[in-house]
């Protein structure tokens, strides 16, 4: 029977297609064009977030019977945008006598519907960027689909933020509590720090120097609630704890060293699929491939181990036993037979310790004898 695990993806290049919304009861608009190529800074959508809805009887303010006499002659601005307090929507007859509907105060003027004006008042202006370079290759009223190429790691953990910058390493201080960076830039670093943050001190560090993301590979978890309070987005690639970095983590970080980096550090939820991400993006390209996802465990796939004594080891699937294997501990599991990739050792390893990384199959080898 087959084995689907869950699949993280960890790639050095691969087609990379994101969709862009506004944020939940945000009303607004698309700012690019299909086809169009898009910088890290462009505005993809625009909109605002109003916080209290007013209705308005145009029919009674106009002097007037009944909806149907309401005219397009008497509408004075266009409907779906924000006026200030004062500016007159509606307007019947001229001169001082004229009835009129005015904004009682800022306020968007969201339709005018069955004789009844809605505003929607203290509107909270939003932008959607694409914090990336890429393709804009779908566009609608509200959504923006995006298409690039690159690195794309995906997380165990984000704190909701997103931003972009250089990715730049930061260098343990032996004789310091907290990791220090001596040898960056004021701001514009993501930077990658080598330990698993245990103090908040790190914090403290980034925001004295203005860093624009942090990539840990773990983190305490009594650092939850102060690292979602940061503007700038944190992300831990393997979790909460003391966890260092699997390394095809560390090695696709490292080669990418001082590359353009997008962290979209979504925090995990059960209500939504999206994953914290770290993409190295290089423009899009049709030679790349889409990520393999939702595929069962082959031979000749590449896993990562999510558990010890091999976590976060990298392995090809040589082969996949039918009957239970005895693995360390003593059980009988369902398990592959695996070759690792540091250093060409086989061993077993049972199925619910594996994720896939999203690479395609390679084709299944075991070493000359």
């Amino acid at each position: 029977m087959p084995y689907y695990p869950e699949t993280t993806v960890i790639l050095g290049s691969t087609r990379i297609i994101r969709e862009y919304k506004l944020p939940p009861n945000a009303i607004g608009r698309a700012e690019v064009n299909n086809g169009s190529t898009v910088a890290p800074d462009t505005v993809l959508l625009a909109g605002a977030i109003p916080s209290e809805v007013i209705f308005l009887d145009a029919v009674k303010l106009l002097g007037l019977r009944s909806a149907a006499q309401i005219t397009e002659e008497m509408l004075q601005v266009p409907v779906g945008e924000v006026y200030e307090s004062g500016v007159p929507l509606l307007i019947n007859g001229k001169g001082r006598r004229a009835k009129k509907v005015v904004t009682p105060r800022r306020a968007r003027f969201a339709s005018l519907e069955a004789g009844r004006v809605l505003l929607q008042t203290d509107p909270q202006p939003v932008e959607v960027r694409a914090l990336m370079e890429g393709r804009i290759n779908s566009v609608s009223e509200n959504r923006v689909v995006l298409e690039t190429g690159g690195a794309l790691i995906q997380a165990a953990w984000g704190n909701g933020s997103a931003n972009y910058g250089t990715l730049s390493f930061a260098k343990e201080e032996t004789t310091r509590e907290w990791l220090g960076l001596e040898d960056l830039e004021d701001s514009g670093q993501v930077v990658v720090v080598e330990e698993s943050i245990q103090t908040s001190a790190v914090f403290k560090e980034a925001i004295q120097k203005r860093w624009r993301g942090i990539i840990a590979p773990s983190m305490s978890s009594a650092l939850r609630n102060e690292a979602r309070q940061l503007r700038i987005p944190v992300i831990l690639t393997e979790g909460f704890g003391n966890l260092r970095y699997s390394a095809i983590v560390y090695n696709l970080l490292e080669t990418n060293r001082g590359r353009f980096t997008t962290v979209d550090a979504v925090e995990p939820s059960v209500w939504r699929s999206e994953r914290p991400e770290i993409i190295i993006p290089t423009g899009p390209s049709a030679r790349l491939r889409l990520p393999e996802t939702n595929v069962p465990v082959v031979a000749g796939a590449t896993i990562r181990v999510t558990r010890l004594p091999h976590m976060g080891r990298t392995a090809k699937v040589l082969n996949l036993p039918e009957s239970p294997v005895t693995v360390e501990n003593g059980l009988r599991v369902a398990a592959a037979e695996v070759q690792f990739s540091d250093n060409s050792e086989i061993a077993f390893v049972p199925l619910a310790n594996v994720e896939l990384i999203g690479r395609p199959l390679d084709a299944p080898s075991r070493p000359q004898s």
